[in-house]
């Protein structure tokens, strides 16, 4: 078992964008992680605050995803996570804090069977073919590189000082 994984800067519409045509090209469904009170999504651009970092932090936003046949598995304490669910991926949702400050989204897997590994490749070649620069690993997308005189891409948090962050 390795992790895999890859990071990606985008806005809202940027992000709108990628998740339409990887829905529409998988038979996919997202659960969010952690307590298991969440029905399954179809539509992720569809949730409340997509595209909108809540936090400030990089992490926290994860939703776990699976195709359309496999059934989600929950742990003992009935939470969702990727360890007991072998045939899915993980996508932690960044987006923008507030007008000026963006957090990544970050697209990791610790399985890489057939499955995993299929739904993993599609998504990355997707933001690959959205992105117009990769900086340090991390994949810009179009809009957020449009404004990149005005944003500060925060790598961790908000609360990070200014060196930890991507310098576009």
């Amino acid at each position: 078992m390795s992790s895999r994984s890859f990071r990606v800067f985008g806005t809202k519409k940027d992000l709108e964008n990628i998740f339409r045509e990887f829905q529409k090209n998988n038979m996919i469904k997202y659960y969010r992680c952690g307590k298991s009170d969440s029905d399954k999504i179809t539509d992720i651009t569809k949730i409340d605050n997509f595209g909108i970092s809540l936090s400030g932090r990089h992490i926290g936003n994860q939703y776990l995803v699976i195709e359309d046949d496999e059934t989600v598995r929950l742990d003992k304490y009935k939470h969702i996570n990727q360890k007991l669910n072998e045939t899915s991926i993980v996508i932690d949702l960044g987006g923008s804090y507030d007008e000026n400050t963006i957090l990544p989204t970050t697209v990791s897997t610790i399985w890489y069977d057939e499955s995993s590994k299929r739904v993993y490749n599609n998504l990355k070649s997707i933001m690959k073919r959205y992105a117009v620069s990769i900086v340090n690993g991390y994949m810009i997308l179009k809009n957020a590189y449009d404004k990149k005189e005005q944003l500060r891409f925060a790598t961790i948090s908000v609360q990070s000082p200014g060196e930890y962050d991507l310098k576009v």
